[in-house]
C-alpha cells in the first residue's frame, strides 16, 4: 500500500515538475498559450480607467500580469487556483491577455 502511494506521488511530482519547467522557459508562446485564465468581466471606471477581472481555472497558482495595449501592464501577482483578480490600467489602454511572469 505504501509503495503504491509513493509511486502515485512520484508520478504527480514529475508531471508538476515538467509543467513548471515548461512554464518557466524562455519561449514567449508558452505564456500566451495558457488557456486556463479567463476574462470574467471588464469595463471602464467612472473616470475612464479600463479594468478587467481574470479568473485562474488552472490546477495550480501562477504569478501573472494583465497585458494592456496602449497602457502599462500590471505588476506580477500570484493568482491562486480558482481565484479571481481585478486589474486596472490607464486610458486609452485596451486589455489584451493574461501572461505568466
Amino acid at each position: 500500500m505504501k509503495k503504491a502511494g509513493f509511486k502515485a506521488w512520484a508520478v504527480a511530482s514529475g508531471a508538476a515538475l515538467l509543467l513548471v519547467s515548461g512554464a518557466g522557459s524562455a519561449n514567449a508562446q508558452t505564456a500566451q498559450t495558457v488557456s486556463c485564465f479567463t476574462k470574467v468581466d471588464g469595463g471602464r471606471t467612472i473616470t475612464g480607467n479600463p479594468w478587467v477581472k481574470v479568473k485562474n481555472n488552472c490546477a495550480w497558482g501562477y504569478k501573472v500580469k494583465a497585458v494592456w495595449k496602449y497602457g502599462p501592464d500590471s505588476t506580477c501577482k500570484l493568482l491562486s487556483e480558482g481565484q479571481t483578480r481585478r486589474y486596472e490600467s490607464t486610458p486609452p489602454a485596451v486589455y489584451q491577455r493574461t501572461e505568466i511572469c
